[in-house]
């Protein structure tokens, strides 16, 4: 995963470049307290009021199957329609 920090949220992607997969859990707090949100897409909460630690856990514990390392360059992009 490739972790960016962005607008008070740590979010993390399975690509290294823009546009990005956005298809992961994030979190957003500070070192007191923490939410956990589901991917954009799916969107909702997964948790409140959690320390750093725990954020992060809930964030693995809700990775989907076969997330590994992230790659480098942009997240593959669904072909253009011909026409």
């Amino acid at each position: 995963m490739y972790p960016f920090p962005t607008h008070g949220a740590l979010t993390f992607h399975r690509n290294t470049q823009f546009p990005w997969s956005n298809d992961l859990p994030y979190i957003v707090g500070d070192a007191q307290s923490c939410i956990v949100y589901a991917p954009p897409r799916v969107g909702g909460m997964l948790g409140e009021s959690l320390t750093p630690q725990e954020a992060a856990a809930l964030v693995v514990a809700h990775l989907p199957e076969g997330c590994g390392p992230a790659f480098e360059g942009p997240w593959p992009q669904p072909d253009s329609p011909v026409g």
